[in-house]
């Protein structure tokens, strides 16, 4: 309505939008759909692209085009690319962290509603992995599955799964129901080193996932115990956004 109300329609100037904190970028293709749908004629010149670094004050892209479009877009723009940033940057922390060693970082389910793909999509671009989309995805078997599941069912299940277990007791169990990946459920780093050497000489081929407690402070310890994945759950549902701004010029 103020656009509307003070711009005159035939307008035409550049716009930027400017990083206020470091980070790493992500959402360039989601500015393009946008303005698919805002207006296609506003002009878009990317100088920082997904998965490339911010600094404060860098131009990220500019825009030129009919100023009201520009207006029209910005905040819905804005709100996000500074989510999904956020989202990549925590993850690039986590990735950084844990180089040295030959392990994944994962992303998990605990997403935004309606923002999931999205979400995943900025998990890729910090450098992470994606875990399952959905339920319908792939078994996972977890805590609540056990009280009133019938475990044996896996054994004739013709597919692979994935098995979460909270103590050695519960890995040396889920081993024999043969599974393609076992998940240790808040172990202790010494813990997880425990399972893995366990793992690799009881059944070679599965892959080992830590989860549970992961933080920036702890993930090069599970990283240094072996396991071949670590999936956290932070990348998605404990984001700090990065600040953007758009300035007119």
């Amino acid at each position: 309505m103020t656009s509307n109300l003070l711009i005159p329609p035939y307008a035409r100037g550049e716009a930027r939008v400017i990083a206020k904190t470091r980070g790493i970028f992500c959402g360039e293709r989601l500015v393009r759909e946008l303005f698919k749908i805002v207006d296609p004629k506003v002009k878009l010149e990317f100088r920082i692209h997904n998965g490339g670094r911010l600094r404060p004050g860098k131009t990220v892209f500019k825009m030129r085009g009919h100023v009201r479009s520009i207006l029209k877009a910005e905040r819905t723009m804005v709100n996000f690319i500074s989510h999904l940033s956020g989202v990549a940057t925590k993850t690039r922390q986590f990735v950084d962290r844990v180089k040295k060693y030959p392990v994944l970082i994962l992303d998990t389910r605990k997403t935004t509603p309606i923002w999931r793909e999205l979400e995943k999509v900025a998990v890729q671009v910090g450098g992470g992995r994606n875990h399952r989309q959905g339920l319908d995805e792939f078994l996972f078997v977890k805590e609540n599955h056990r009280i009133h599941g019938d475990l044996k069912k896996l054994r004739r299940h013709p597919g692979a799964f994935e098995i979460e277990v909270r103590s050695l007791g519960e890995l040396w169990e889920a081993i024999g129901l043969r599974p393609k990946v076992i998940l240790l459920d808040n172990f202790t780093p010494k813990e997880a080193k425990r399972a893995v050497e366990i793992v690799r000489k009881e059944a070679p081929g599965v892959i080992v996932e830590a989860s549970g407690g992961i933080t920036l402070e702890n993930v090069r310890k599970f990283a240094a115990a072996g396991v071949d994945t670590i999936s956290v759950g932070s990348l998605t549902h404990s984001i700090k956004a990065v600040d953007f701004s758009l300035l007119v010029d």
